[in-house]
């Protein structure tokens, strides 16, 4: 049951994040007066399908994906529905600047699906540290606990009286900052440290050996971050950095690709992988992560559609800027051929990150 589920909610997040894109490409060809034929939610048999002013609305058999069908694509050139259109009504008979929009329109909707994603749950539930280096949860039996720090308390300055360093704290980034590993720097981890704190309206000195974690190789104090809800100005100013964080990484995964192929694609997910990551983490109950795995799924296939490989957005814009510039069609046989070494590209790229998910799953 558990895995019927799983692949449920994988084939909705898919074909929803799709069904975005796709709706970009209608609304813009509509907008610029371009004939769409249809409108489909799901491939393969049609199930069910409403007829509109020109639209067919549909929803078919099987839930990955979708389409728009517009009069003028070279796919749909012997569609006898779309062959009777005014030249007016076809992509063809659009200006240059209206067909790149239409093109790339899909991967802007991706983009700002995941940007209305990400910033709800910044909204809703993102936490921000406090601008203070206060004490909060303490681990138990953890260092923090042990020297007597209590919930509440704002370490305010740290001295190390054998290495001769003392320097005030702001924030809790001051802990971990190069001054905590000056005033560390002797032969032995067993530095005392005088840690000021305010507590209420007093300030007292907690002695404290320096609590060296071997584990992690670092000095642990013992106790949690306090944080707050962030503001609205917050949610917005976080949500665009993480975009972009997000954007970065995956551009720079697409580059390692071409100059490592073969270390970077045992890296990469496909189908299998993207599955197995959505099934755990829907059965880790956390709405906030799938919420973010949902963005960051929907910003690879915008990235992905604006690479300029034959097929996708990316090209097809290129390439109607490239006719415009020449003021002529390229010639049939070149997109043909061009198409085919597209999907070819495409297909082999599927074939090669999917071969690696398998050797991964049944690992």
């Amino acid at each position: 049951m558990q895995t019927l589920l799983n692949i449920l909610v994988f084939l909705l997040i898919l074909t929803g994040i799709i069904v975005i894109h796709e709706l970009g490409h209608f609304v813009t060809a509509k907008f610029f007066k371009v004939y769409c034929g249809a409108f489909s939610i799901g491939m393969g048999p049609k199930i069910y399908g409403k007829k509109g002013k020109e639209t067919e609305f549909q929803i078919r058999a099987l839930p990955i994906g979708g389409f728009v069908s517009m009069a003028g694509e070279a796919d749909q050139e012997d569609d006898e529905e779309l062959k009777d259109v005014p030249v007016e009504r076809t992509l063809k008979g659009k200006k240059t600047y209206q067909k790149i929009i239409i093109m790339l329109a899909g991967v802007f909707m991706n983009f700002m699906l995941a940007l209305v994603i990400m910033l709800s749950a910044n909204l809703m539930g993102g936490q921000v540290n406090v601008n203070r280096c206060e004490v909060g949860t303490l681990v138990e039996n953890g260092s923090a606990t042990k020297y007597g720090f209590k919930k509440g308390d704002i370490i305010t300055n740290i001295e190390c009286k054998q290495t001769g360093v003392s320097y005030a704290v702001a924030s809790y980034e001051d802990l971990h900052s190069d001054m905590t590993k000056k005033a560390l720097k002797i032969n032995s981890r067993n530095a005392t440290l005088d840690i000021t704190v305010r507590r209420g309206k007093n300030s007292i000195v907690v002695k404290a050996v320096s609590p060296y974690n071997e584990e992690q190789g670092r000095y642990v104090l013992g106790f949690m971050q306090v944080t707050r809800r962030m503001s609205v100005t917050e949610a917005f100013s976080y949500t665009f950095k993480e975009l972009c964080e997000m954007s970065t990484a995956i551009f720079h995964a697409l580059g390692q690709l071409i100059v490592n192929f073969a270390s970077t694609i045992k890296q990469m997910s496909g189908p299998v992988g993207i599955y197995k990551v959505t099934s755990q983490v829907r059965e880790s109950g956390s709405m906030t992560t799938l919420l973010y795995l949902v963005a960051m799924l929907s910003v690879n296939i915008g990235i992905l559609n604006l690479l300029p490989i034959p097929g996708l957005d990316g090209y097809q814009a290129i390439l109607s800027l490239i006719e415009g510039i020449i003021h002529r069609e390229v010639p049939v046989k070149v997109k043909y051929a061009l198409q085919v070494l597209g999907l070819a590209l495409v297909f082999g790229l599927m074939i090669a990150v999917t071969y690696q998910d398998l050797l991964r799953f049944f690992k």
